[in-house]
């Protein structure tokens, strides 16, 4: 659901989140249901000021439940530093909070019920996200790592399937819960983030190889502003279908491809540019040594 825009960025809300606020309200806890979007807006805030402390230009935001996403200009998917470090922004803001106000606690200077919630949807905010699976920021972690050795596209779809299987889980435990007897917010909000993470796990699978190409074309514009850039070489038979070595390119590498004869004599080399023009000119199963 569209906003509006703070500070030029468009301000979307989910769906999803605004049905765990209304659960909260419904069961009588408004304040938990404030103190649950703000922290997630906190949490996303944590994100952006990290992306912009890289020069990233944000144009747009989404609120879920677990926190949110960010729309930018440039792509820092993929990349094993800025990808990493803007994901684990999020948990480490919920972090300090919730030793902060847990410390405070201990010295007796806060106290109530308002306190504890507020230290435990700090403890479920950060653990949560640091799941290494897709949408989660703990899923980006684990992607900006291994996209390199083993593909950006490849680490993608096993992460957003995890994530998908970890929704069904989510929502079967709410569905247990709920039927011995639980109804609470705990139950009815776990069946409603499994729906969100099923559905949000098949949309990085849709948009992976998009955002690939993006990146690959970003890619060649930094080699050419450069004048050089780190590469990595590839063997491939030449019956293997494009596909298939488009999944092995990484974002922050250029790749060369060396295609083997039945004898497994190196007959020639081609640029991951040309394997990409040869994938969407003859299509993905196209065998590569015929480019």
């Amino acid at each position: 659901m569209y906003v509006g825009k703070i500070a030029g960025m468009e301000l979307r809300i989910h769906p999803s989140l605004l049905l765990v606020l209304a659960l909260f309200g419904a069961l009588g806890l408004m304040v938990q249901a404030l103190m649950v979007f703000a922290l997630v807006l906190g949490h996303e805030a944590a994100h952006l000021l990290t992306g912009k402390a890289y020069g990233f230009k944000v144009i747009g935001l989404e609120l879920f439940p677990y926190g949110g996403a960010a729309y930018c200009d440039d792509l820092f998917e993929g990349r094993k530093w800025e990808e990493s470090i803007m994901a684990l922004a999020g948990p480490f803001f919920n972090l300090v909070l919730l030793f902060a106000v847990q410390f405070a606690r201990w010295q007796g200077l806060l106290a109530g019920g308002w306190a504890e919630d507020f230290v435990r949807y700090n403890l479920y905010l950060a653990a949560f996200n640091l799941l290494p699976v897709l949408p989660l920021d703990g899923g980006r972690v684990v992607r900006a790592v291994l996209a390199e050795s083993l593909g950006f596209v490849r680490v993608t779809k096993v992460l957003a399937w995890a994530g998908k299987f970890t929704g069904v889980a989510l929502a079967l435990a709410g569905l247990v819960l709920a039927v011995k007897g639980a109804w609470s917010e705990g139950p009815l909000t776990l069946m409603i983030l499994g729906i969100f993470f099923w559905l949000a796990g098949g949309k990085e699978v849709a948009t992976a190889r998009i955002t690939f190409l993006r990146q690959l074309s970003r890619k060649k514009e930094e080699l050419a502003a450069k004048g050089m850039m780190k590469s990595k070489w590839i063997t491939a038979r030449a019956d293997t279908p494009v596909v298939r070595i488009v999944e092995e390119l990484t974002p922050d590498r250029y790749t060369l491809i060396s295609l083997a004869d039945e004898d497994f004599e190196l007959e020639k080399t081609l640029t991951e540019s040309q394997v990409l023009e040869g994938m969407l000119r003859e299509g993905i199963y196209y065998p590569v040594g015929r480019l």
